[in-house]
């Protein structure tokens, strides 16, 4: 919408073609990226009681002003989480679908693969707008988890209490072993 009225044909038959390309090499790229997430996190993504009280305080953001206790994850960690468990499986599948068109399917197939596709694509988009948004500029000190790996203690506490209370007498080697390299040790 933006390239095309200023390229030439040639440019932009170019550019698309190799957006397309891309896509269809990195793709498989992302499926391997998104199972060994999934791997990694499981065991710090299941619900638990906690979680359900971090969703009836609003996870913190209500106006009661309250913070609610969470652990390594809190529930909005969590969701996203599944949310890539489910979603980004399904954006998966039907990418590997479209991709591999040498296992029998028919016409029709890809075309709902490619619909469905779109569909979930979209939507973990619109969500992921929404996690980077509260991962950064959302949430103060966040970002700064992010970048560096480590968050201070006062942080660590409001944002992740029990998960903080797991590690805050255990040496710093022994802390980030237990947590490995996840992206956020006191």
């Amino acid at each position: 919408m933006f390239l095309k009225p200023v390229t030439s044909l040639d440019a932009w038959g170019a550019l698309i073609y190799a957006a397309k390309v891309g896509h269809n090499y990195l793709g498989p790229l992302f499926v391997l990226g998104l199972l060994t997430m999934l791997i990694k996190w499981f065991k710090n993504n299941l619900f638990n009681k906690v979680d359900w009280e971090w969703f009836k305080q609003g996870g913190g953001i209500l106006p009661n002003g309250k913070h609610p206790q969470a652990g390594f994850c809190n529930g909005g960690e969590k969701v996203w989480y599944w949310l890539l468990a489910t979603a980004g499986v399904v954006v998966c599948v039907t990418g590997l679908i479209m991709d591999f068109p040498i296992f029998g399917q028919l016409r029709s197939d890809m075309q709902l693969a490619n619909i469905i596709h779109a569909v979930f694509s979209l939507g973990l988009i619109a969500a992921a707008m929404g996690h980077i948004y509260i991962g950064t500029a959302g949430t103060e000190g966040a970002f700064e988890g992010m970048a560096t790996g480590y968050v201070d203690e006062t942080w660590a506490k409001q944002h992740h209490g029990l998960w903080y209370d797991e590690v805050k007498d255990l040496p710093e080697n022994q802390a980030e072993n237990q947590v490995g390299s996840d992206r956020s040790n006191a």
